[in-house]
């Protein structure tokens, strides 16, 4: 696959992105939709996934399901600001 440079000027020096969502169907179609933007994505399943994976690489980017079965969206982007006050998240 070729990279889009002029997405990853527009996305800064890191591209990284992290995807939480507890529904698998769905992850899976917005990790490869935002690859193909030129995102570096990584993709939890769970708060405790997706807190563990911040701990170890915080990300640029993060786009946050509020719901999911091990407790609240929220516990992650705060997981996400404790590592990395710069990263845009959604929620």
């Amino acid at each position: 696959a070729t990279i889009d440079t002029a997405a990853l000027d527009d996305l800064g020096a890191d591209p990284t992105l992290l995807l939480v969502d507890d529904d698998k169907p769905f992850l899976t179609r917005l990790a490869r939709a935002m690859e193909s933007r030129g995102f570096t994505v990584d993709t939890a399943e769970s708060v405790e996934e997706a807190v563990a994976k911040v701990r170890a690489a915080p990300p640029a980017y993060a786009v946050v399901d509020m719901r999911l079965g091990d407790g609240n969206g929220l516990d992650v982007v705060s997981a996400i600001r404790d590592k990395r006050d710069d990263c845009r998240t959604i929620i």
